[in-house]
């Protein structure tokens, strides 16, 4: 089996994405075996770095063949170059040709723990969430919201801002202390918008109205992916039907049904500052799902908000 050296020229600067190996990445993920979680883009698997036995996440892209090298490895020292805590951090890439196809995958400094979906929804759902009393589980789920939008923020004010593109609960990743994480951001650099879209549409649930009916792209298109998740987080409810017409018949009854009484009645166990924390997460999703995107609002103005509650 492949070790899990690093190539030949590849850079150990701070300021330069290590290089590794098809075969050094291979060999650290037990032959791609140890996977972590998949979306539309490719799947991320958990490897071991063999010197320091630190544990970092691969994800090895598909459909990727169009990218130029030269391209993708300048839209990757973009990425790299972004660094915060609420942030899934870059540390190298591979750009390798084999016979007659060219492998990529994208490395990132991260011991995966599991994503925001698999925590609130899925089998591996843990630590009181997803219960009959998501009470237990408020103070992580509001710290995961703030974590969420600080990244999001950064992302935003940046001199030339980032739009995700493709912020969902499977693209937040949790650590090991429960500090979330957004993942995937590469990806809104490497492919096109086009490409980000296509799978998008597959399944639309977060994707905002004007992104959905290709009528423009901005910021705000996180802000309603945002909303998305921030309902999802505070009702424990999904929304898994593939219609914008479904979206919306989402929304009026979260507006209708999440009235302060049934908050104090699901989130029994909770005190008046908790609750307050409660309806304000859901008020803010809310807003941030407006049709209207010169309604939402913009990131700055959400984490003030939730900084002063």
């Amino acid at each position: 089996m492949a070790t899990g050296e690093i190539t030949e020229g590849s850079s150990s600067s701070p300021e330069l994405p290590k290089i590794f190996s098809f075969q050094s990445l291979e060999g650290i993920t037990n032959n791609f075996s140890r996977i972590f979680c998949k979306d539309p883009f490719g799947p991320v698997y958990k490897g071991t770095l063999p010197d320091t036995d630190k544990e970092i996440a691969v994800k090895k892209l598909e459909q990727s063949a169009e990218i130029p090298p030269e391209d993708f490895e300048n839209k990757v020292q973009s990425v790299y170059e972004i660094k915060h805590e609420n942030i899934v951090e870059l540390i190298g890439f591979c750009n390798q040709t084999l016979q007659i196809t060219t492998e990529r995958l994208l490395c990132y400094d991260f011991d995966p723990n599991e994503s925001l979906q698999q925590h609130l929804f899925g089998p591996k759902a843990t630590d009181g969430s997803n219960s009959a009393d998501p009470s237990t589980n408020w103070d992580t789920c509001f710290k995961i919201v703030k974590g969420v939008c600080q990244g999001l923020l950064y992302l935003h004010k940046l001199e030339d801002p980032i739009t995700h593109m493709d912020l969902n609960l499977n693209n937040i990743w949790l650590d090991r202390a429960m500090v979330p994480k957004i993942a995937n951001l590469g990806l809104s650099r490497i492919f096109s918008e086009d490409r980000i879209k296509y799978y998008k549409e597959e399944s639309p649930r977060y994707m905002a109205p004007e992104y959905l009916n290709s009528t423009g792209m901005s910021v705000s298109i996180d802000i309603y992916s945002l909303g998305v998740m921030m309902i999802q987080i505070t009702t424990r409810e999904e929304n898994n039907d593939n219609l914008d017409k479904a979206s919306r018949i989402y929304i009026k009854d979260i507006r209708k049904r999440w009235t302060a009484e049934h908050i104090a009645s699901v989130y029994s166990s909770l005190d008046s500052e908790c609750l307050h924390q409660v309806h304000t997460c859901i008020k803010t999703g809310l807003e941030c799902m407006q049709i209207d995107q010169k309604n939402r609002p913009s990131i700055d103005v959400i984490v003030d908000r939730l900084n002063t509650i």
